[in-house]
């Protein structure tokens, strides 16, 4: 499900300040943006209080504003102006105020003036009205050089006055409380007010939002310079000046690519956040939160590109994030704008409204909008004449598209929207996993990012989607520190209670009891497990059952929950989902209270909380009631929990209940009674539309994980310190695993792998394989091959310092074989390197020895070479590989055996604990 159903929406999240207990979370470009309203450490007027001095060469108001000193801007000025940098002193933009006078777009205009506005880093200016706006003319510059510590703010009188009376106020849908801010430049446009060659010097327009005298733009110079632009925050701005002619928040009309234009947010502007009328310039780092048109608005030629790009609008407010046009199809130059590595979320008009003439280019991006993804005219692109004789229409490239309401509206040229998003293989549509609403989950990192750097030297190397790489977090990212409420202080969410707790600077926020609305576990919070928490109510083997109610959990990358004591565990009931996001820098832990407190013996800790119980309608062979098999009728009530709910199974084989990705449960485990335990992680029942992949259990006090039965596949497991088995395979379980790491530890564990059934022969067989697996312990077993028990063991390495195996007369299918055919466990290019032997002696050595001989390149005379405890050496690698595609389609071509291929395999590292060197648990 996409992000927006579980956000709490901009509006409310910028009026918000911290939760009630009074959490000291610093929050970048929130309470500590390092920019108070006086900005560079003023805070609501500084030390001024409205007794800073006025600056030499100003006039200054009789009266202050929001403890501001206020100097006054009005008119035009025609020479070089500075604004300087005092503490508890703001810049009043009284009425149109000018800088410079259109110089013409040739420079010859008569009366023609250039001046040079320079606003030093921390300044604060700001408007009282619509009227009030700041322009910069043609062959004028503006030097607005702020710094991610100190950025300049354009905003209203009103936003200075809330935030002295709440620095945490964000102004929540205060929109239109100044005009804004326009630059005029003499780079060419398409649109010209007379009988001009669109695209030549004789070309110009008259702005919006702007009349006579001034106001115009456009030329024929594309590297004209307009001044800089670097970390500057326009706020509340925008004005209709009737309808369809409005300011903007920041208006670039012609303005050249000798223009720097990076670090701008514009935050709820009236109309459009951006709007570039025609031009070249481009710009990087560009934020556009809560705007009340579109956030990007790209017309009359526009050819600039733009990289690092974030938008979101606010509920209630926003119509299009993107709407791009131009003045007719073919005329040049092409509104031919170029965006990549954005991030866009909204729920309001359309993600895109691709008008009549646009081009555009846009890659490396997310969307995550609650209506449509397009407005495609039909008159979008460069017409059917072509350009130069090519037909040109916009494209994308490694786009994702999470659009509840689909690709285009029902008004939209269709054909041309599924076939410009279906021209690269690379677009996905489908759901988005963004974490704090802009950071990369796990379906973003999984994507094929396009090399931006091929559309030119303007664009860096950015091997992602998104505006965000993996390795940003909330206060270590291009936007921290200078932006205006973009990284609200979390809340605890909806479905949740705040305990008024803080731990470690994060809220603390407690679940308990039945849970049956989707919920959204965001990321900055801490999350406490209070007794068994369920997600949904059973709906039964056929999803019918009374009273059944399915919910999903979503938990965003970089969250930690956990339980204070083994009645303290999370079940995912049947028909319910979770969906767990982590990713490889940010991993999902859940782990107990003593482990966050860092309390007792960390290395042997054990049984601290209960553990991960996952539930799904997939076929098992044991059922709690005289039922067949393998069919919709047979369930069973889960190990370690009691009614109501618990129970498991049914006949769909694809059933889906969500996906773990780069998750770490650590110190779980709790026994009911003796037989009847909570693992690390159970799966019951649990069906092969499920994605488990990327999974450390550590330290259980039961297995690490164990399948009761049903059809889940895995890949990059782990177990590490498992108090009992690594691996319990029973009632069924038919699945795949691919990459496999089991280590106990000193004191610790039983076997690695014990594999069982209901009784020989009972279908669906108890039949799971295990390719690329390493095995490190020195306890009871490496397998016990229980009664019924079948699977396959391919491209192994085990390390043993017991008995490989105990193996049980009564393992395999029984004596009266499958349909017909006896099947025993069996075992491909396996390096079985065991102390004890083979076999114990209570065991059926001659079904262990013929396993082993009568498989292919299995050895038990060659000593492993393991480095680093797991990791290949020479003599795992000199074994001839299985060929896994042979066994099913899951499993990933690869010529060596175990886990770990070499020191440069490292699909372990980062998101596990104890394993890298220096790195503990």
């Amino acid at each position: 499900m996409s992000l927006r159903k579980y956000i709490v929406s901009l509006a409310m999240g910028l009026a918000v300040a911290a939760c009630t207990q009074g959490t000291d979370i610093a929050s970048p470009g929130a309470t500590n943006p390092g920019t108070p309203p006086g900005g560079g450490g003023g805070g609501g007027g500084g030390g001024g209080g409205g007794t800073a001095a006025c600056p030499s060469g100003f006039t200054c108001d009789a009266n202050p504003t929001a403890g501001f000193t206020v100097a006054q801007l009005n008119g035009d000025y025609l020479t070089n102006l500075t604004l300087p940098f005092v503490d508890g002193v703001a810049y009043r933009v009284d009425g149109r105020v000018n800088i410079g006078s259109d110089v013409g777009a040739d420079g010859n205009r008569a009366g023609g003036v250039s001046a040079r506005l320079t606003i030093e880093p921390g300044v604060t200016v700001f408007g009282e009205s619509g009227a009030d706006a700041l322009v910069i003319n043609r062959g004028s510059q503006i030097e607005a050089l702020g710094t991610a510590a100190s950025p300049i703010t354009m905003t209203s009188d009103e936003d200075l006055i809330r935030r002295a009376a709440d620095p945490s106020d964000f102004g929540g849908d205060n929109i239109g409380e100044w005009g804004g801010l326009v630059l005029l430049g003499r780079a060419p446009i398409n649109r010209c007010r007379d009988a001009a060659t669109p695209g030549t010097v004789d070309c110009e327009n008259l702005i919006e939002g702007l009349t006579n005298p001034e106001g115009l733009y456009g030329g024929g110079n594309p590297e004209d310079n307009s001044g800089i632009l670097r970390f500057v925050r326009v706020l509340f701005a925008g004005f209709e000046i009737a309808p369809g002619n409005e300011l903007n928040g920041i208006t670039l009309g012609g303005v050249g690519r000798g223009t720097t234009f990076e670090n701008i947010q514009v935050h709820n502007g009236s109309d459009d956040g951006i709007e570039w009328f025609g031009g070249t310039v481009n710009g990087r780092n560009i934020v556009v939160t809560g705007a009340d048109d579109d956030s990007f608005d790209t017309d009359n030629g526009w050819q600039g590109n733009v990289q690092f790009a974030v938008a979101i609008q606010r509920t209630g407010g926003g119509d299009n994030i993107f709407e791009a046009s131009s003045s007719a199809p073919g005329v040049t130059p092409l509104s031919n704008a170029t965006f990549a590595n954005f991030t866009l979320v909204g729920d309001r008009t359309n993600a895109w409204r691709l008008n009549t003439g646009t081009v555009g280019r846009y890659v490396n991006g997310v969307v995550d909008h609650g209506q449509e993804c397009f407005r495609w005219e039909s008159s979008a692109g460069n017409g059917t004449a072509g350009y130069q004789g090519v037909d040109v229409d916009p494209t994308f490239n490694s786009v994702l598209f999470d659009c509840d309401g689909g690709l285009s509206t029902g008004n939209s040229d269709q054909a041309a929207a599924s076939a410009s998003v279906a021209a690269d293989a690379n677009n996905v549509q489908g759901p988005s996993s963004l974490a704090s609403r802009i950071f990369p989950g796990p379906e973003e990192q999984a994507m094929t990012p396009f090399d931006a750097t091929t559309l030119g030297s303007f664009f860096e190397d950015a091997d992602y989607v998104g505006a965000f790489s993996a390795t940003e977090t909330e206060t270590n990212n291009w936007a921290a520190g200078w932006t205006f409420g973009l990284f609200p202080e979390p809340d605890c969410p909806t479905g949740t209670t705040d305990t008024g707790a803080d731990r470690d600077g994060q809220n603390v926020c407690r679940l308990t009891g039945v849970i049956t609305s989707d919920i959204r576990l965001t990321r900055g919070n801490f999350y406490e497990l209070d007794g068994d928490v369920r997600i949904g109510r059973d709906v039964g083997a056929d999803g019918n059952a009374a009273d059944g109610q399915a919910a999903s959990l979503t938990i965003e990358s970089g969250v930690t929950l956990y339980g204070r004591s083994g009645a303290d565990y999370l079940l995912v009931n049947r028909g319910s989902q979770i969906f767990a996001n982590g990713t490889s820098e940010n991993p999902i832990i859940m782990t107990s209270e003593n482990d966050i407190t860092n309390t007792g013996d960390r290395e042997n800790a054990i049984g601290e909380w209960g553990g991960l119980v996952l539930l799904g309608q997939a076929p098992i062979n044991r059922c709690r009631d005289a039922a067949t098999p393998g069919t919709e009728a047979c369930e069973n009530l889960v190990e370690g929990v009691t009614n109501p709910d618990g129970l498991y199974g049914g006949a769909q084989s694809d059933d889906d209940t969500g996906s773990l990705t780069f998750v770490q449960v650590k110190y779980a485990g709790f026994e009911i009674a003796p037989g009847n335990e909570l693992n690390g992680i159970t799966l019951g029942g649990v069906g092969n539309g499920t994605t488990f992949e990327n999974i450390q259990v550590h330290n259980g006090s039961d297995d690490g994980i164990e399948w009761f039965g049903g059809t889940v596949n895995g890949r990059n497991i782990v177990v590490t310190g498992a108090d009992d088995d690594s691996f319990d395979t029973d009632n069924g379980w038919q699945g795949n695993i691919q990459f496999l790491l089991a280590i106990q530890r000193t004191g610790g564990g039983d076997n690695i792998v014990e594999a069982s059934s209901s009784a020989p022969g009972v279908t669906p067989l108890s039949n799971a394989t295990f390719a690329n697996f390493t095995f490190v312990g020195n306890r009871t077993n490496a397998w016990r091959l229980n009664t019924g028990t079948v699977g396959r063991y391919v491209n192994g390495v085990v390390d043993y310092g017991q008995a490989c195996f105990r193996w049980e007369s009564s393992a395999g299918n029984g004596n009266a074989g499958y349909q017909g055919v006896d099947i025993d466990p069996s075992f491909d290019s396996v390096l079985f390197d065991c102390t004890g032997g083979l076999s114990t002696g209570n065991s059926d050595q001659a079904a262990a020895s013929s396993a082993v001989s009568t498989g292919s390149n299995n050895t038990t005379d060659v000593a492993n070479t393991l480095t680093g405890i797991f990791i290949n050496g020479a003599n795992e690698n000199a074994r001839t590989a299985f060929d896994v595609t042979t066994l099913d389609p899951y499993f990933t071509d690869v010529d060596y055996i175990g886990a770990v291929q070499n020191s440069s395999d490292r699909w372990w590292a980062g998101w596990t604990c104890g394993l890298e060197s220096g790195s503990t648990c």
